[in-house]
């Protein structure tokens, strides 16, 4: 692919691009935490003149606008019919906003977990096969299936790329200017030491997972249905946490990874389930649900710690979740969920814990939730860790109607469009 060679994407689909510094430098704005953004909106051109006369009126044009940090204020004249996504976060935002059929392709479609999707009526997602990744098995962006792919929106944050994916500056400008506008915030938590800060150069904000929608809803033209999944999301969200036990009641907790260790040859991975950036999205059923995490103290300013058998015993959860559960129940043929509960059954000293003694062991979520895997992830935890609440978890799978949390059926008009 030479330097030079301009996509035919841009005499299609035309936007801007520009760089708002005062806005998207971290802490600097109300705006940006608020979530509130008044240019999030699809704005018709101004009309001319009243002394233009009739003949000299332009029919008036839509543009879509949107601005997140770090890109900026981004604007098209059409919505776009295509899009790459990263690892099925901005996917299932956008499949909440009924646009998961112009996917064609991802920084890894494996991350993205599509399976509640069967569980709301006419909701439908490509898929894996059918996605284009666009990164190499080398853990390279691949910029000329970028090219090849041509999309109208990148709905990724480029420093993604550039931080774990071998993507430089050059190249994010290639196809910034080539192939389509970038569009995506790296939020799912904490962003490590020498994350880069393109095209700002400064650390800009971390957005919370309801700021995601109408930032996406203005930049597709889907205002009213992006306020109907808020309207659905948040109280549902607040309907839970009102509903939490008393701290002193709460069962405590331990969050394990799901595939790290099935043959016990490592130790247990045990996660940090509190996010220490408040906004992030990865963790944000379990700071949501208020968890009592039995590992707190023992992080030593990291994510996560491992340990051995006599170490989880020495912090005695009560409930244990395995971390990325509902991918690894069937994982290349593995259910690799399956092989650590045997392990901790059959373990003279894994099988003393409190949550392996009382059979309190549970498939977790993916952290790449947006709105609609969350609000089932949400649900899901809540009857694990609270079941006298919420009712108890009766395993992965479809809830009868007076078990669910959330009105399935709303989410589904939302996402169809039939709402």
């Amino acid at each position: 692919m030479v330097e030079d060679e301009t996509s035919t994407r841009r005499d299609a689909i035309k936007y801007g691009f520009t760089v708002a510094t005062s806005g998207l430098l971290a802490g600097c704005t109300d705006q940006e935490s608020s979530g509130s953004d008044v240019t999030e909106t699809a704005t018709p051109t101004p009309e001319p003149t009243a002394t233009a006369s009739k003949e000299d009126t332009p029919t008036p044009e839509q543009s879509y606008t949107a601005t997140m940090p770090p890109v900026g204020e981004v604007t098209l004249e059409e919505p776009p019919s295509s899009w790459i996504g990263g690892l099925g976060f901005t996917a299932d935002v956008l499949t909440a906003l009924g646009q998961a059929d112009g996917a064609v392709g991802m920084v890894d479609p494996s991350f993205w977990y599509t399976g509640f999707y069967d569980f709301l009526d006419g909701v439908t997602a490509p898929s894996e096969d059918e996605l284009t990744q666009i990164t190499t098995e080398d853990r390279e962006t691949d910029i000329e299936m970028v090219y090849e792919l041509d999309p109208d929106l990148m709905a990724v944050d480029p420093n993604a790329l550039m931080g774990i994916y071998g993507l430089d500056e050059a190249g994010a400008r290639r196809i910034q200017a080539d192939v389509a506008p970038w569009f995506g915030n790296e939020s799912r938590r904490k962003r490590f030491d020498g994350w880069t800060h393109w095209p700002v150069g400064e650390p800009y904000d971390y957005l919370s997972l309801p700021e995601y929608i109408p930032k996406y809803a203005a930049l597709f033209g889907e205002q009213e249905r992006g306020n109907a999944l808020l309207e659905l999301y948040e109280p549902f969200v607040e309907s839970v946490t009102d509903r939490l036990p008393p701290r002193e009641d709460r069962r405590s907790m331990a969050l394990i990874n799901g595939r790290y260790n099935p043959e016990n040859r490592d130790g247990w991975v045990v996660y940090n389930p509190n996010s220490e950036v408040e906004a992030t999205w990865g963790k944000k059923q379990y700071r949501d649900l208020g968890v009592v995490d039995a590992f707190d103290g023992a992080y030593d300013g990291q994510s996560s710690v491992t340990v051995d058998h006599e170490g989880l015993l020495e912090y005695d959860p009560d409930v244990i979740i395995f971390n990325f559960g509902i991918t690894y129940r069937a994982f290349d043929g593995t259910n690799y969920i399956q092989q650590q509960r045997e392990l901790l059954e059959d373990h003279p000293v894994g099988s003393r814990v409190t949550a392996v003694d009382n059979g309190d062991l549970f498939v977790g979520g993916t952290p790449y939730q947006g709105p609609i895997i969350n609000m089932f992830q949400t649900e899901m935890a809540a009857k694990q860790l609270y079941p006298e609440e919420f009712g108890a978890y009766p395993g992965y799978g479809e809830l009868s109607a007076d078990e669910q949390l959330f009105d399935r059926q709303r989410l589904a008009e939302i996402a169809t469009g039939d709402f």
